[in-house]
């Protein structure tokens, strides 16, 4: 597998991510390799960062690029697609200050969820 964090070193992220069947174990030779990239550097349209993130060498990457506060407000907000890639992706590099605050923003609002297998269903909190 590539060195990811090196790859996207560029766009100076605070987090790089694992997340999809790759993070979990359970690929195949057909699936792709979900990568989240959260950096400043990266354009504010989704569309944009992932244009900025792709790599025609590598077509199997699948990148997701996010700025620092668009990452930050949609976890807060609770964004289940951010809570799932927090609690079984793989973090495979990241800002120490940053994830301090991942964390704490984490603990703060997975509470108010439970999940049933794939599917995530807000309780409160």
């Amino acid at each position: 597998m590539w060195d990811l964090c090196s790859k996207y070193a560029r766009f100076k992220p605070r987090l790089v991510a694992l997340f999809g069947s790759y993070a979990r174990g359970d690929y195949t030779d057909a699936s792709d390799i979900d990568v989240l990239v959260v950096a400043d550097g990266l354009p504010k349209d989704p569309r944009d960062a992932y244009d900025a993130l792709f790599d025609p060498d590598a077509p199997r990457l699948s990148p997701i690029g996010m700025q620092t506060d668009v990452f930050l407000k949609k976890l807060e907000e609770g964004s289940t697609f951010l809570l799932e890639i927090l609690e079984d992706g793989k973090v495979l590099c990241a800002d120490e200050e940053f994830m301090r605050r991942v964390k704490e923003i984490y603990a703060r609002v997975r509470p108010r969820f439970q999940r049933r297998g794939k599917l995530w269903i807000e309780v409160g909190g």
